[in-house]
């Protein structure tokens, strides 16, 4: 299993388109072959930031993911609404 965490702080005038963004982005995601667990959640400490984590099978169904048109939408929208760097992190677990 492939886990993914991300962490980025959108401008405030871009938060609400943001935060639609990311929940269409969950639910499609949730329905691809591989996805394991998918979400985001609202930073209690720093405004207008919010974090996403995700679990997937293998490299191959991250990869789809990535190829998906919802996927590279909300990538481009939350580079060019960013405040901060976008952090991504993978995480590969072994039984």
């Amino acid at each position: 299993m492939i886990i993914i965490t991300s962490e980025l702080t959108i401008d405030e005038s871009k938060w609400q388109a943001a935060l639609d963004l990311a929940k269409s982005h969950v639910e499609q995601s949730r329905l691809e072959p591989g996805c394991i667990s998918h979400r985001y959640l609202i930073s209690p400490e720093k405004e207008n930031c919010m974090f996403f984590y995700e679990e997937w099978v293998d490299r191959a169904a991250i990869d789809f993911h990535f190829s998906q048109r919802y996927s590279r939408h909300l990538s481009k929208s939350f580079q060019a609404w960013a405040t901060s760097e976008v952090k991504i992190n993978f995480h590969t677990v072994t039984e």
